[in-house]
């Protein structure tokens, strides 16, 4: 596989936007194309895994259960996969042995589901052991980018890297509840995800081979004795908690996640149950809803390095009033149209909240703040098995609609903390 010689890429690439700035950069590019292979690939199992677990179990709580065994090794992975960042000399090896694992489990899967043995149990047992490896590989993957694009460019490529994961959402999704659908998928009727599972085993595969091009320098590793794993830890929660900055924008982007997280939690039975369609439809849902994603990292890759605290706030709060819509709402397209709003706004925090993080952490710590980041959705995931046990008891859309309002209020909070919204 070959791109085109660096010169002629990097003369057309300055004659367009600075949209795309980041992919004049070889390296860049080569990596862009790694993580949408990864990207593609979970956004697949996203869709496949929860449609699985609510065609065997027919429960919300379960749906919770699986997402909170996720977080609960992340609790542990995340923060020594931050340590494990800032000591290898190529952090891209240990996001190819992640992803190489993730192509065997997937493998497994689709083995099962062919044979016809795939059980709850075996579905929460790879959630768990992905839970490990997304954990460790993430941290190494979001300081990766800083080594190989710099900060000057780092707003313009993390706005990139989300809109790879948002093409990603907006195509595949939609693809395996197609090919589920077309393959007899549905009441009951699980065999035909096999075939998703199979897709996602050659897309980790391409993912691998795309990193094996990225070329960066090894990393110099500080002078002296180096330190035991469990005191870098240490230093590492040392750090946030006494740089004010970083321990706000990690603070206040986890409020803000746990607030907005609900609805994909509980997604696969609300359309099931509250909009009455089957997995094509669910599939269709994920992947239309993306157009707003997409949309929304493409304005933040054009963005200066200015005002980004107002822009997730904006972002932010167009998203919490989408998903109270989306909570009444019962009406299939109009729900599509909503969640594409919904994708709209959450691209300005997935993307600036990175930014900004990055932009002010020490670049020793780097790797073990981006994990600590990380270890914040473990324990999101954590929180949202309640969540779905309450959605058992009051319905979904409760539960989506006063998780948004309680957001509002949070913006609302924010938007007068002037330490908060005068970051840049």
């Amino acid at each position: 596989m070959t791109l085109p010689d660096d010169t002629i890429v990097q003369s057309v690439w300055r004659r367009l936007p600075r949209t795309f700035e980041a992919l004049s950069d070889r390296n860049f590019r080569w990596f862009f194309l790694g993580l949408f292979g990864g990207f593609a690939s979970m956004n697949m199992q996203m869709f496949v895994r929860g449609w699985l677990v609510f065609e065997i179990t027919g429960s919300y709580e379960k749906l919770g259960f699986m997402t909170a065994a996720g977080g609960v090794v992340g609790l542990f992975a995340a923060p020594l996969g931050g340590v494990v960042a800032d000591r290898l000399k190529q952090k891209k090896t240990i996001i190819q042995y992640a992803q190489s694992f993730n192509a065997l489990l997937a493998l497994a899967i689709g083995y099962l589901i062919a044979i016809g043995e795939l059980r709850f149990e075996h579905l929460l047992a790879v959630s768990i052991l992905q839970g490990v490896s997304m954990n460790v590989m993430m941290p190494a993957r979001q300081a990766l980018t800083t080594d190989i694009i710099g900060l000057e460019k780092l707003t313009n490529a993390v706005a990139l890297n989300t809109s790879s994961m948002n093409v990603s959402r907006l195509l595949l999704p939609g693809l395996a509840g197609g090919m589920v659908a077309a393959l007899g998928g549905g009441d009951g009727n699980i065999e035909p995800a096999q075939w998703v599972y199979y897709v996602m085993v050659g897309l980790y595969v391409f993912a691998v081979g795309s990193l094996m091009r990225v070329s960066v320098a090894d990393r110099v590793p500080s002078k002296g004795p180096q330190s035991s794993m469990l005191e870098e830890l240490r230093s590492g929660f040392s750090y946030v908690v006494k740089t004010p900055v970083i321990f706000m924008l990690l603070g206040f982007n986890f409020v803000m996640v746990f607030f907005s997280m609900s609805y994909f939690t509980l997604l696969p039975g609300f359309t099931k149950d509250v909009l009455q369609v089957g997995p094509e439809k669910l599939g269709l849902l994920m992947s239309i809803s993306g157009i707003g994603s997409l949309v929304g990292s493409l304005m933040i890759a054009s963005m200066s390095n200015r005002r980004r605290a107002k822009v997730i706030l904006f972002g932010t709060m167009v998203s919490a009033i989408g998903l109270i819509l989306f909570s009444i709402t019962t009406y299939y397209w109009l729900s599509v149209l909503l969640l594409t709003i919904v994708g709209f706004g959450s691209s300005a925090r997935m993307s600036l909240s990175n930014v900004l993080i990055q932009t002010y952490v020490d670049d020793n710590f780097r790797g073990r703040v981006m994990s600590i980041y990380m270890l914040e959705m473990s324990v999101l995931s954590i929180l949202m098995y309640p969540v779905s046990v309450i959605a058992d008891v009051v319905g979904p859309q409760w539960v989506v609609g006063v998780t948004a309002a309680m957001l509002v209020v949070l913006l609302l909070f924010l938007y007068s903390f002037r330490p908060y919204r005068d970051i840049d």
